[in-house]
């Protein structure tokens, strides 16, 4: 018999998969990111659909089987209805979801991981919340990202080579008070980082 499991996950990308089916990229309260397919999604009367859309927080039910987890039931819990007024937002949040994909292995739980992501999305969606902001945002969401996934460069080593990661640090600094020689994160390489920061966070912040 098949095994159930129901979590809590927030919806980072989705992909169509056969006539009717979806396979979704989730990261999940319990289980990390997860590759989940839903059957038949794609129909008009499927009763997951309200459940599955991008950067939804839901609470998801799946099955395990032989060769792949399947999603059962999928209620909303938090669509983050301001962030979706905002084009700007959207986009930021579609960065930060391709940049997790990308970097996050494997199956595991991840409390601090979890909290980076409901977190963003409840600053994402503060009416208040000014564009310049979600700037610093991006920054942030980075660099906690790449220091949870376990990456790290000698910062004022790096910063010297390129433009685009001196200006990430220096908003840091601006916000944390820290000097750049104290600045370390544990295990990525100058060109890892210098890849991440050139492809995906100057996506984040074009107009």
């Amino acid at each position: 018999m098949a095994l159930h499991y129901r979590t809590q996950g927030i919806i980072l990308r989705k992909r169509d998969m056969g006539e009717a089916d979806r396979v979704f990229v989730v990261f999940t309260k319990d289980f990390g990111k997860l590759t989940l397919r839903a059957v038949s999604e794609r129909k008009i009367t499927s009763k997951l659909r309200g459940g599955l859309e991008l950067f939804n927080l839901s609470e998801l039910e799946f099955i395990q089987g032989k060769t792949h987890k399947t999603i059962t039931d999928a209620a909303l819990v938090n669509s983050y209805p301001c962030m979706r007024k905002s084009l700007e937002r959207v986009r930021a949040m579609a960065r930060f979801a391709e940049v997790a994909d990308e970097l996050l292995r494997g199956q595991e739980r991840d409390d601090k991981i979890w909290n980076l992501f409901t977190e963003t999305l409840f600053i994402l969606d503060k009416p208040a919340l000014r564009e310049r902001e979600i700037d610093v945002l991006a920054y942030y969401f980075l660099w906690k990202l790449l220091s949870l996934a376990g990456y790290s460069p000698l910062l004022k080593h790096v910063a010297v080579k390129d433009e685009n990661i001196a200006r990430f640090i220096s908003v840091l600094l601006q916000s944390s008070g820290e000097t750049l020689e104290s600045m370390r994160l544990e295990g990525i390489n100058e060109a890892r980082l210098r890849e991440i920061s050139q492809e995906h966070l100057l996506k984040v912040l074009q107009n």
